[in-house]
């Protein structure tokens, strides 16, 4: 497909646009991921997990850290998008990505299906939705659907509960 008859079907005109950088543009409407700001927890159709939390952003951010080092996993970056979009002038909601793993884990996983490599390690999303705080993760039975991975039934589960008391706190 030509580029530009993509960028018709987006419904923009330049490349600049689809990224969503037109001009005068100062902020971009926020993406609702939960379908009301009562859920508590919600997964949509791409297999994203977005629970609501009661603590602050802040105390969600310092608790999941702690949490990760306590599970024995890795934590190999936090990624503070609201601090890199002020390096460039730019303002973005309280927005901070953890990036962690565990090879004991993962390289079964990898073993069984190579391409769900693309979406390890694992993430946990802590980000505001106006005065909420939401934790998002990719619910691991749906990456096991997305890259054909069978017999880790009993893995898929141990972490997607891992993700689910990260995200939650609760045990």
């Amino acid at each position: 497909m030509e580029r530009r008859t993509l960028l018709r079907l987006l419904g923009t005109t330049t490349a600049a646009a689809a990224a969503g950088c037109t001009a005068g543009e100062e902020e971009a409407t926020p993406t609702r991921m939960s379908e009301s700001d009562t859920d508590t927890e919600t997964q949509d159709q791409t297999g994203l997990v977005t629970v609501t939390v009661e603590e602050e952003f802040e105390a969600t951010v310092d608790r999941i850290e702690a949490d990760i080092e306590a599970s024995g996993a890795t934590l190999l970056a936090t990624v503070d998008h609201a601090e890199n979009a002020a390096s460039v002038d730019r303002e973005l909601p309280p927005t901070t990505l953890f990036i962690f793993g565990n090879p004991d884990a993962g390289t079964p996983l990898m073993r069984a299906a190579r391409s769900v490599a693309v979406d390890l390690p694992q993430k946990l999303l802590v980000w505001t939705d106006g005065s909420t705080v939401r934790v998002s993760y990719n619910d691991p039975a749906y990456l096991a659907d997305r890259h054909g991975i069978d017999g880790q039934d009993d893995r898929l589960e141990a972490i997607g509960d891992l993700l689910r008391q990260l995200a939650t706190g609760e045990e």
